[in-house]
């Protein structure tokens, strides 16, 4: 096997370095009907790219004070009459397609949230109870009009007042509005575009549970209380009857940092312990013996000592700094902090963690936006999972600081029409790999607007092949993942989605199981972003799987806090 140049390069000696899919998902390839495990089929990507998402636009000229307000879009193609019956309170995820200089499109996503009732309402990190944005919202037989005021103070001493305007041109649905959006500065246009925007609300006739049940519920923070906020919370690990939930700084939601449960007693956790991340970003968590490994993005891993569970002690490991780590895997003994690079470390001395190396997978380095969000490392293989690069696949079975992981092959999708790939996409974010007799298949799950799970045969690393998908609502989207190999069962925190329990004992044929719908319209902190709801999940495994734990899954809402449920069917 020939060595990647680049992992030699990277990877130097420290001296030297610095079933039954849903309904909705109307793909025939979703199901696998025309695919087995030793098959293939296209990847349609996550969205479609067929031009503007409405036939409007801003009328080019407008400035001033009536730059953004429904004066400056011009409807006159739109069926308008379709905007009476058009949702005007909820949570609203919105896909934008914006038009850029070089003619080509920009994809993001945005949320908000409208309320009748004069409560707080949110739009795209900000809230209404702050003095600095304002909303106005104008809704008749014909229109849906909101746009977002905001001012914020210059370092120069100077005002920058901001105006984001969505000019409804139909309603699909009560719950799904196409439409033009524009950005203006000052008076002066920024940015225009289209937009598509849901409301979420439950899909598919579905109770809150089936198959799962709620055991407790733990809040991390309270928005209304500013003695009670510690972040947003977004991934937990749980180990020693204790379940380490981390955050990171939220808007209105105080800094990040890690809570502590006891949850000897799943109904009833206890709350032990709080430690403040102290301005940083603490995004991942993972644990091995006495050793927390937190992810965090100013110093790198952190690692504590938890001898006593309920009072971790910083460990005696230089703390680095400005070194980001957006999250952490541990495999044996060998710890993988994900980030620019991948930072891997011996670990051997769980509470000494030792950097071997820092690894990139060739091409990645020189690729617009690429970027690893996370990595699962089994049987010798690393699968890390890169915004736009797609699922990268590496040897990593003779680590050293001398030997880096070496390029195997990777997986990657998302392309406009004439087959160039899109930049920024494929967003894949997660995923797990198991054994099915002889074959290896990986569950992948990106992040973006229509991100699904895909079913991978990585048998041949060279040679990956798509045998089947699994999708919900566009406007939702996978977070994490966690796959049960002897049971062949896969548990997906799908945010908006809630949890969702797969049979994937047929990877040909993903059922579903069960599922929980965490999020809730209601609960405090909704439609400041898109990626909201179940966020982070585990399933104990041994040794830190128990009597009182065994059929219980751990899941962290972006609202609700620490959720445990348990497995019913």
């Amino acid at each position: 096997m020939q060595r990647s140049r680049l992992a030699v390069l990277l990877f130097l000696p420290l001296a030297f370095a610095t079933g039954c899919p849903d309904p909705e998902c109307k793909d025939t390839s979703c199901d696998g009907s025309d695919a087995g495990v030793d098959g293939g089929v296209a990847d349609p990507g996550d969205f479609e790219t067929n031009g503007p998402y409405a036939n409007c636009h801003f009328i080019q000229g407008t400035t001033g004070t009536q730059c953004g307000e429904l004066p400056s879009f011009d409807l006159s193609a739109c069926p308008r009459t379709t905007l009476g019956g058009a949702g005007q309170e909820g949570v609203f995820t919105t896909h934008l397609r914006g038009e850029q200089s070089d003619g080509g499109p920009r994809y993001y996503m945005q949320s908000h949230s409208l309320r009748n009732d004069g409560g707080v309402e949110t739009f795209n990190s900000w809230a209404t109870f702050s003095s600095n944005m304002s909303l106005t919202k104008q809704f008749t037989n014909d229109t849906w009009f909101v746009s977002r005021h905001t001012t914020s103070r210059l370092a120069d001493g100077g005002t920058s007042n901001v105006t984001w305007g969505y000019a409804g041109c139909s309603a699909q649905d009560p719950n799904h509005i196409t439409g033009c959006y524009a950005v203006c500065r000052n008076g002066q246009t920024t940015e225009v575009g289209t937009f598509k925007t849901a409301r979420i609300v439950p899909a598919r006739n579905e109770s809150e549970a089936n198959g799962l049940t709620l055991v407790s519920e733990s809040p991390i923070n309270d928005m209304y209380d500013p003695s009670y906020t510690f972040g947003l919370p977004v991934d937990v690990y749980v180990t020693k009857s204790h379940a380490y939930v981390v955050s990171l700084e939220g808007s209105y939601q105080g800094w990040g940092g890690l809570t502590v449960f006891d949850v000897s007693d799943p109904a009833h956790p206890r709350l032990v312990n709080q430690i403040s991340a102290d301005n940083g970003y603490w995004n991942g968590v993972w644990a091995k013996g006495d050793a927390l490994y937190i992810a965090s993005g100013k110093h790198g891993v952190i690692t504590y000592d938890i001898s006593n569970p309920a009072n971790p002690v910083l460990s005696q490991v230089q703390v680095q700094e400005n070194v980001d780590a957006h999250t952490v895997f541990v495999e044996g003994n060998h710890l993988y902090a994900m980030g620019a690079p991948t930072r891997i470390y011996d670990i051997s001395t769980p509470l000494a963690p030792r950097l071997l190396g820092r690894y990139v997978p060739p091409g990645a380095e020189s690729y617009p936006y690429a970027y690893v969000h996370d990595a699962f490392v089994y049987r010798g293989r690393m699968y890390s999972y890169y915004w736009s690069y797609g699922m990268q696949i590496s040897d990593v079975s003779q680590l050293s600081e001398a030997q880096g992981p070496v390029a195997l092959g990777s997986y990657r999708y998302g392309t406009h029409r004439d087959g160039t790939p899109m930049l920024s996409y494929a967003r894949s974010h997660a995923g797990a790999v198991g054994t099915y007799v002889d074959r290896l298949i990986a569950f992948e799950g990106g992040e973006t607007w229509g991100a699904h799970l895909r079913v991978l045969d990585v048998t041949d690393p060279t040679q990956v092949k798509l045998i089947s998908r699994y999708r919900l609502r566009e406007e939702a989207s996978i977070h994490n993942m966690i796959l049960d190999e002897a049971r062949k069962r896969l548990y997906i925190a799908y945010y908006h989605e809630g949890v969702r329990v797969l049979d994937v004992a047929n990877p040909a044929q993903p059922r579903e199981l069960g599922y929980f719908n965490s999020f809730r319209s209601e609960d405090p902190m909704r439609g400041l972003g898109f990626y909201e709801g179940a966020i982070g999940i585990r399933v104990p495994k041994a040794p830190d799987v128990t009597a009182l734990n065994a059929g219980l899954l751990y899941v962290v809402d972006t609202s609700r806090g620490l959720l445990i449920l348990r497995e019913t069917k």
